[in-house]
């Protein structure tokens, strides 16, 4: 963490209705109103809220900064990165617990302790891995324990069956997860849909690319997505066709689509946006490419059945479109993952 800013109410205003569900859980526990209480933190996660989390701030924080004559709003830049360590609760039952509030009047109640904002998804994806039992939202006042096991209800609420599904369109525009780019080896940019992304993410992709050193044919590397819809772009270059060597490019194209679904899996993501890889001006003919892209997600999808992965393979052109639709309809009577 480079900024580290003291919390302001107004970042958390979206919040009123989380306290909402949770004030008519207190008042009546039924199974209606846990689900709303879930839902409603669903939603604020969509919406990429944030909670308030107490912390003890790092020595060096402490040692060069004057925080006793900071005020809300203040932004502090630091030198190198900062790390937090996070408050933890003790209930009678010997479980420990993170924390987090909804507002700074709810953090107020209890007592006096450093706070920061932290996206809500992030936290719920971290808690999973940790020892903690879970999460206790406004512990000082209407509190409630969001334990492991509800924190899990509220991901996996987001999470599709396996599919594949055929669109034809700009992948530039499509809201899921992460998009696939049919880079070159300098991740640079250039032609195509590769220039495509580039220019509707801005230049923030660009020089995170720079820090990639490049990537190898059939491999493949993330981004974020900037300006796109996407929250990541995958990055992986497919090979130039080559009809004398056409058994190792099939190769290094299946490698193209496991590769990329394998990377978006370690980072939790379930919805992936595929182009036509390598059959732009690498001159990949495109049924062949189509039968091979089938080939790596299905399989993909095989192995991994329980992950919840939706993948739309996107056509530019009508041409791509009519053989992805014949390939998916054939290969739809013979395995029920594939549905149109």
């Amino acid at each position: 963490m480079n900024d580290f800013e003291k919390t302001n109410c107004a970042e958390n205003s979206g919040n009123e209705l989380v306290e909402k569900s949770i004030d008519r859980f207190y008042r009546e526990t039924t199974k209606e109103n846990l689900i709303d209480v879930l839902e409603s933190i669903r939603n604020r996660m969509h919406e990429d809220g944030k909670w308030i989390v107490p912390v003890i701030p790092p020595q060096e924080l402490s040692e060069n900064i004057d925080i006793e004559n900071i005020k809300a709003g203040d932004t502090i830049t630091a030198s190198q990165p900062l790390h937090f360590k996070l408050h933890h609760l003790e209930t009678t039952d010997g479980k420990t617990w993170l924390a987090a509030f909804t507002g700074m009047d709810e953090a107020e109640k209890g007592e006096s302790t450093s706070t920061i904002t932290d996206d809500i998804g992030q936290m719920l994806k971290g808690c999973r891995n940790m020892h903690e039992a879970g999460i206790i939202i406004n512990p000082w006042g209407k509190s409630f324990k969001l334990t492991k096991e509800l924190i899990q209800m509220v991901l996996d609420a987001d999470i599709p069956e396996n599919h594949i599904y055929c669109q034809e369109g700009d992948i530039t525009k499509l809201d899921v997860d992460v998009i696939v780019n049919a880079a070159n080896n300098s991740l640079l940019g250039g032609g195509g849909v590769d220039g495509a992304i580039h220019r509707a993410a801005g230049p923030g992709l660009l020089a995170e690319c720079r820090t990639l050193h490049g990537c190898k044919t059939g491999e493949a590397k993330i981004t974020k997505g900037y300006d796109l819809k996407a929250k990541y772009v995958i990055h992986t270059v497919g090979p130039v066709y080559n009809r004398l060597e056409s058994e190792k490019c099939a190769g290094l194209l299946y490698d193209c689509y496991r590769n990329s679904l394998e990377l978006a899996k370690q980072y939790d993501l379930h919805t992936i946006a595929f182009p036509a890889i390598s059959t732009g001006v690498y001159g990949y003919p495109k049924h062949e490419a189509a039968v091979i892209a089938f080939m790596a997600v299905s399989g993909w999808l095989d192995e991994n059945p329980d992950y919840g992965m939706a993948v739309i393979l996107c056509c530019f052109d009508q041409e791509t479109m009519k053989i992805y639709r014949y390939i998916l309809k054939s290969r739809s009577q013979e395995k029920d993952s594939f549905i149109h």
